[in-house]
């Protein structure tokens, strides 16, 4: 869901975006934003056998240009604008981190269940983003957000 996101998003945006992925896995979404047109990509996961396979994975599909980085995205800090943050968490970190989420121009997130979908969203938009959109697949959700407008009602209404 994730990755279709991504593309949709990206879609008709000039080649140099940014992209940083939270709990990054195997690097496939800091891969495909780099094939899509990302300037810059980046994973983070506190898992170093994650790291490790998300470089591999670059190597194994001639992918330069990534940077892959073990760590704690609790502890996550940029100095730069970044035009789209992914994060495929679970519910408790990812409101733990939502403030940080907000130097992204959007955000992407899935890892969320059904049942907590309503608290995310809110946490989401006390912490000044807008939801864009809300995909639904079996029992856990997508949520594509952006960062609010001053003005901006939120009145974006789940996807079924």
């Amino acid at each position: 869901m994730i990755l279709r996101a991504l593309e949709q998003l990206t879609r008709t945006w000039k080649n140099g975006w940014s992209l940083i992925d939270l709990g990054t896995g195997s690097g496939i979404l800091a891969l495909a934003a780099k094939r899509l047109g990302a300037g810059r990509a980046a994973g983070i996961d506190n898992d170093p056998a994650a790291i490790s396979t998300a470089k591999s994975n670059a190597q194994l599909n001639r992918i330069g240009g990534v940077v892959f980085k073990a760590g704690d995205v609790r502890h996550w800090r940029t100095t730069r604008a970044v035009d789209i943050i992914t994060a495929n968490l679970y519910s408790d970190l990812l409101l733990e981190i939502l403030p940080k989420l907000k130097r992204g121009r959007w955000v992407i997130l899935s890892g969320v269940l059904r049942s907590q979908a309503k608290e995310i969203m809110a946490a989401m938009r006390r912490n000044q983003m807008a939801i864009a959109k809300v995909k639904r697949r079996g029992k856990w959700i997508l949520i594509v957000a952006r960062r609010a407008r001053r003005h901006e009602a939120n009145t974006a209404r789940p996807a079924r």
